[in-house]
């Protein structure tokens, strides 16, 4: 995560310029955490910082080089339209944990920049002002000081050293010499379709967690089970039966337009003449993808009319992730399996024609896959091979929710266990969780070695969202797991206590 050798950040608000040089965070043996307040516009050199970017890199600049060993070693990011601190208080709106490290090695030159790549990416909004904040434990070492500039009006909040981080009664405008390099931000979540199949589901319905999602939702599927052993969790399992699938009540409409389509599978090895249809849409040009029949064996086939045939290579039995990728400027279809380029298919310009009910796990009343398919996305747009790779094996979480008549609430889709903010913390979390239906839950958390150390929900709960506080004052410092239980549903979490 730290570059040796950084060299000058792609935007940043001074380089070696300043009239302060503080060993405030970095310098610091005891620990010390400090926030900085940027304002809209700060980050202008070599130019403007543009909108649709996330952060990936900071940079802080060194006036005085050295090498420092540092404990639980953490920054953390938040965007407000706050232009200046209050005195003596740390930020008090939630702020995202984007790089964490329980013992990481800092080292730089003096009059150099020192680089650190965040574990999250962060979304940066140019019209807001960033929040940024760097801590550490303790620090074994020499050097690290950083430069500064003496701003206005309340920059800097300092705590008063070592861990937890308790705010110092003061503060001012120094703000260090600070810089980030960016990369177009991508929301992976697909627009159209998106099943995950998991087995929470009940009545023979499926969530469409695509945002903003088409169609029918929850949708109905119809001659096929869900079973364990999808990608992440459970799958829908289909033997062949006709009429199968999902009926997302969506007509397939992109006409010429670049889309998406991807999907895990994991099919026998079979020889059987009999086609067997993972997805499609009769009244789109006969757009159907199907394996076995004439896509032979181990293969599966995208055949549409006016559209050349794609056939993709060594997919059974071994489970595998295809995407299929039309790109409506070069007129080409690209397949991926499992986020690598498997295939480059050249077509004639596509326009294909407004559909009559497209089905994931099957077509029209033909008869469906056999074994098994989960993780169905569809997007609007032609994916990067980048965004391919980086998704592929991407739990991409449910992004959609469902209003109840005309009452003012909603509740979610499916069940969800949400990463604990902060994390790592001391000594009060967050943990959110979500159940669409009302339900006996347990939330427990354990220690390392499977010890039950605290019980923070026993009882029914209404279907809903939930924030649950845990206080971890009485814990030591560590990894701890907390589980929610619930009408069968399972998940466990990690998460890290700092004292």
């Amino acid at each position: 995560a730290v570059d040796l050798t950084a060299q000058t950040p792609q935007y940043y608000n001074y380089e070696n310029v300043g009239t302060s040089s503080n060993t405030f965070p970095l310098g610091q043996a005891a620990g010390k955490a400090v926030q900085w307040l940027f304002l809209a516009g700060d980050f202008n050199q070599p130019a403007p910082l543009p909108a649709g970017n996330q952060i990936t890199k900071i940079y802080l600049y060194l006036s005085s080089g050295g090498s420092r060993t540092y404990t639980n070693f953490q920054v953390l990011m938040a965007q407000d339209v706050i232009t200046s601190f209050t005195v003596g208080q740390f930020y008090s709106g939630t702020m995202d944990t984007v790089y964490y490290s329980p013992s990481v090695t800092l080292s730089g030159s003096t009059n150099a920049w020192l680089q650190i790549t965040l574990d999250t990416p962060y979304p940066y909004d140019p019209t807001k002002s960033l929040i940024v904040m760097v801590g550490q434990c303790a620090g074994a070492g020499s050097g690290m000081y950083v430069r500064q500039n003496v701003l206005t009006p309340y920059r800097r909040i300092w705590s008063v050293g070592g861990c937890p981080f308790v705010p110092y009664s003061g503060g001012d405008g120094s703000v260090v010499n600070f810089g980030v390099d960016v990369e177009p931000a991508v929301n992976l979540t697909p627009t159209h379709l998106y099943y995950k199949f998991e087995d929470n589901m009940t009545g023979n319905m499926t969530p469409n967690c695509a945002a903003p999602g088409v169609g029918t939702n929850p949708a109905p599927y119809a001659n096929v089970t869900v079973t364990p052993g999808g990608q992440f969790d459970s799958c829908i399992t289909g033997t062949g039966v006709a009429s199968s699938g999902v009926t997302t009540g969506w007509n397939w409409d992109m006409g010429s337009s670049s889309w998406t389509i991807s999907l895990w599978m994991e099919i026998p090895s079979s020889t059987t003449g009999t086609a067997h249809y993972l997805f499609g849409d009769p009244g789109s040009g006969s757009f159907r993808c199907f394996h076995n029949g004439v896509a032979g064996q181990d293969n599966i086939l995208l055949r549409g009319t006016g559209l050349a045939d794609v056939t993709v290579t060594g997919i059974g039995p071994a489970p595998t992730v295809v995407t299929f990728v039309y790109d409506s400027t070069t007129t080409t279809i690209k397949a991926f399996k499992n986020g690598v380029l498997a295939v480059t298919s050249p077509q004639a310009p596509l326009n294909m024609t407004t559909g009559t009910g497209f089905k994931f796990g099957g077509y029209s009343t033909s008869v469906s896959f056999i074994g098994k398919v989960d993780e169905c996305r569809i997007y609007n747009r032609a994916l990067s091979d980048a965004e391919v790779a980086a998704s592929w094996n991407q739990d991409i979480p449910c992004g959609t929710v469902t209003g109840i008549g005309n009452k003012n609430f909603e509740i979610p889709q499916s069940y969800m266990l949400s990463q604990n903010y902060p994390n790592p913390f001391n000594p009060v979390t967050k943990i959110n969780f979500a159940i669409p239906k009302s339900g006996f839950v347990t939330l427990k958390v354990y220690n390392v070695l499977g010890k039950e150390v605290a019980t923070l929900i026993n009882a029914q709960k209404n279907a809903g969202s939930y924030i649950i506080d845990f206080d971890a004052s009485n814990l030591t410092s560590g990894v701890y797991f907390y589980k929610l239980e619930v009408n069968g549903f399972v998940d466990t979490k990690k998460m890290i206590v700092i004292k």
